[in-house]
């Protein structure tokens, strides 16, 4: 089976102290893919090359400071030059804080992670509440729960609509964690569920997954 989707599973500088990502990479890879269709890279360095051919890039990703280095710039080329072709994202849990200040990746994520502003309640059973919007991904979905965190306050990107398919309530707010958006020929999703492999022991999870991932290779 041809490669088709490339997860790239952050490493030193694109990860951090609390998020398991080879882990969570590992399981995403098994749930999204046949053997064979789907293969993880840990270095910007390998992205360019392992995306060619492919038309879904999974970043699992995340970043312990608040300074650019040279991969991000790279990795920014490689991004625009994927979604410029067509190809689709999703963006895993803490990518909203990976690649800090690189602009591009803000705002074709539509958030991003506010130091001193945006949190999450201890990580616990959760409650995932579907929106009123109508998409191919969540038709005939409901709410769900599942063991996760519930990533609150997030940055929404100025002049980015994205379009919220699932959302949490805290502090007596609406918060949005699962939104999808169309940017010229490119699908993009970001989902704020997946902290750890626990979060996918939720059989709804995995279903929204799916769906999620259908749609993004246009499979629906």
């Amino acid at each position: 089976m041809p490669l088709d989707t490339v997860i790239f599973s952050g490493e030193g500088p694109h990860a951090d102290p609390w998020h398991p990502l080879a882990e969570t990479s590992a399981t995403l890879a098994t749930l999204i893919g046949d053997p064979g269709s789907v293969t993880v890279v840990t270095s910007v360095d390998q992205l360019d090359a392992a995306l060619d051919g492919a038309r879904l890039l999974v970043v699992n990703a995340s970043a312990d400071r608040q300074t650019l280095i040279p991969d991000d710039e790279d990795f920014a080329r490689v991004l625009d030059g994927f979604l410029a072709r067509g190809g689709s994202l999703l963006a895993i849990h803490s990518a909203t804080l990976a690649f800090p200040l690189v602009a591009s990746w803000r705002s074709t994520v539509g958030a991003a992670w506010q130091h001193g502003r945006s949190f999450h309640p201890p990580i616990g059973p959760s409650l995932v509440r579907r929106s009123g919007v109508e998409h191919p991904i969540s038709t005939g979905l409901g709410d769900f729960e599942v063991f996760d965190e519930r990533y609150t306050d997030l940055e929404l990107i100025d002049g980015v609509d994205v379009e919220p398919l699932y959302v949490h309530d805290e502090g007596g707010d609406t918060h949005p964690l699962v939104w999808a958006r169309t940017v010229g020929s490119s699908r993009i999703v970001y989902s704020a569920l997946g902290h750890d492999v626990r979060s996918y022991e939720s059989p709804e999870h995995v279903e929204l997954l799916r769906r999620i991932v259908a749609w993004l290779r246009r499979d629906i």
